[in-house]
């Protein structure tokens, strides 16, 4: 660098003049433009990258993806079959289908059928149980998705939490429902098939352990006791599957407590009744013919005791016949005569 002031030469990097110490005029000229550049590269490349924003809107999604669920839980577990929990968790039309068919729609209009006294087909029964059992599946499928924690809305993609007791609980309430679709299947068989003969013989039994019942009372002690006397039954009411038997003065009244067949609350009466002082039986049967013919095994039974000869009745005599010498029967005379001449 030479000097602008005395002419001589010194070093470019010094800030003066060594000879006469004018000041450098190029000292510091070519970094101050490269300083002061890059601070404004740097916060333009920040400012381009957000990456905390980044970050929280993540964190923010995570958190939206779980959800406690402890109540769609309860719901799935105690009214899964009202579609509750889908209709919680946005599954709105499989709630729906849900409420439809599993069984509660159909209870409550066979309840009103029943209640006005309409014979339900048996089809419809049977076509009812097939929905209710599949929804049963479909619903404690839902329960166990939501105690191991896969279960989601596939609308929101919303995943809900389980807590670790949920599966215990979900063991123990499967095995329940198993044990009571086992039931209520087996009693949709026993009225569907055969017009509902098993369910028949079963009433037809019960009527017959009454009568013996009543029979053994009356040689024991000459008279006509009621259920309670005979050890019949120990209260004055016994359910025996779709039968209801009470106790009516000393008979039996035996109701029908379904719509299958035959309507609600169709009544048989069975009656204990001396004539002669030997035990007879009045059967009282229904005035409509579907109901006697569902329970044909009673109307056989009336039939058969209206056949048995009373003990009472002395049979018709005959002539008793005298046997002669030789072996003969012989007619005795009964004709009175009237003195000889």
């Amino acid at each position: 660098m030479i000097c602008p002031k005395c002419k001589r030469k010194y070093e470019d990097d010094m800030p003066k003049c060594l000879w006469c110490d004018a000041p450098n005029p190029n000292y510091g000229a070519e970094d101050s433009p490269e300083n002061e550049s890059e601070p404004e590269i740097k916060p333009e490349i920040k400012a381009e990258t957000p990456k905390p924003e980044t970050k929280t809107a993540k964190e923010h999604h995570h958190h939206k993806s779980k959800e406690p669920g402890l109540k769609i839980f309860w719901l799935a577990l105690l009214i899964g079959f009202t579609g509750a929990h889908c209709s919680s968790s946005g599954r709105n039309l499989r709630g729906a289908l849900y409420l439809i068919f599993g069984g509660l729609t159909y209870r409550i209009i066979y309840l009103i059928l029943r209640e006005n006294g309409f014979t339900i087909p048996t089809a419809v029964g049977a076509i009812a149980f097939i929905g209710y059992a599949f929804i049963v599946f479909l619903f404690l499928k839902d329960v166990w998705k939501i105690s191991l924690g896969k279960y989601r809305n596939r609308k929101t993609g919303k995943k809900y939490e389980s807590k670790s007791w949920m599966p215990a609980l979900a063991l123990i309430f499967t095995i329940i429902h198993a044990v009571m679709l086992n039931f209520d299947g087996y009693s949709t068989y026993e009225i569907v098939w055969n017009n509902g003969e098993r369910v028949t013989a079963k009433m037809k039994l019960a009527v017959e352990d009454y009568m013996l019942a009543q029979k053994n009372y009356f040689e024991q002690t000459g008279k006509i006791g009621d259920v309670k006397e005979i050890r019949y039954m120990s209260g004055s009411v016994k359910w025996n599957g779709q039968f209801l038997y009470r106790m009516d003065g000393n008979g039996l009244r035996v109701k029908y407590m379904t719509s299958y067949h035959c309507p609600y609350k169709t009544e048989w009466r069975i009656h204990p009744v001396l004539h002669n002082g030997a035990l007879d039986w009045e059967i009282t049967l229904p005035e409509d013919s579907r109901c006697n013919e569902f329970a044909h095994q009673l109307v056989s039974l009336k039939e058969s005791l209206s056949n048995v000869p009373k003990e009472s009745e002395p049979a018709a005599s005959t002539p008793e016949l005298d046997k002669g010498v030789d072996g003969v029967g012989v007619v005795p005379d009964t004709t009175q005569h009237g003195d000889s001449l």
